[in-house]
């Protein structure tokens, strides 16, 4: 079992322009200690961070103007849990694009096809290169509308990514993005581990936050892998 999530804490990288982690002592032992009097006490803290700060998954509304489009709580769980590949495009050159030529190459490579109902994962290596650098957030590669496209024809329900988009950064169109938006097909950014997974395949779960009307949500994703 790979737990492929990041940690939450407070300055942990963020996409610009969303909310800052915070987090803080609600209510302190000793604090505790003197509200109840007994000798027992417990320690609480709170918060605070966007929908979209660490390890998260997408919801259709964050993506679509379409006040129909479904959020986060209302994400099948079967998009969730489910069979899954890795492909490695760690040696895609950084602020560049790749797509259904890089894609098709790597499942050749690894003698593997995406099935209907897969999760595809992408290590770019962005998180072993970058993490807790500026570049992080600015100098990853992305996934072009092809390839997107490509995915998804074949049976891709959920896709994820070691860094904090598909969408390569300097690309403010979001090719990647919109056609989740038209497909309505969620992803996940800011996964770690994965060049545990190149080329294999393993079971994936990745379960959302019930958040209301929530257009993302924090995961604890994890992969499974058979004993061999």
């Amino acid at each position: 079992m790979i737990d492929l999530s990041q940690e939450i804490y407070q300055e942990m990288p963020v996409y610009p322009g969303h909310l800052k982690t915070v987090v803080w002592t609600h209510l302190s032992h000793e604090e505790c200690q003197r509200q109840l009097g007994t000798g027992f006490s417990y320690e609480t803290r709170g918060i605070m961070l966007c929908d979209h700060g660490p390890t998260h998954i997408d919801s259709v509304s964050h993506l679509s103007r379409d006040p129909g489009a479904p959020s986060v709580d209302q994400i099948p769980l079967e998009k969730c849990i489910t069979s899954a590949i890795c492909l490695d495009v760690s040696d895609v050159p950084q602020k560049t694009q790749f797509g259904r030529k890089k894609i098709e190459a790597e499942l050749k490579r690894w003698k593997l096809d995406i099935l209907k109902g897969d999760t595809l994962l992408f290590y770019t290596a962005q998180y072993d290169r970058y993490y807790g650098k500026p570049e992080y957030m600015t100098d990853y590669p992305g996934l072009d509308r092809e390839g997107t496209e490509f995915i998804i024809d074949q049976g891709c329900v959920n896709f994820g990514v070691d860094s904090p988009s598909p969408d390569m950064w300097y690309d403010k169109t979001y090719p990647c993005h919109h056609v989740c938006a038209e497909r309505e097909v969620t992803h996940i950014e800011n996964l770690m581990n994965l060049d545990k997974l190149v080329g294999k395949r393993f079971t994936f779960i990745a379960l959302p936050l019930r958040i209301r009307n929530g257009t993302g949500s924090p995961l604890r994703a994890v992969a499974i892998l058979d004993e061999e």
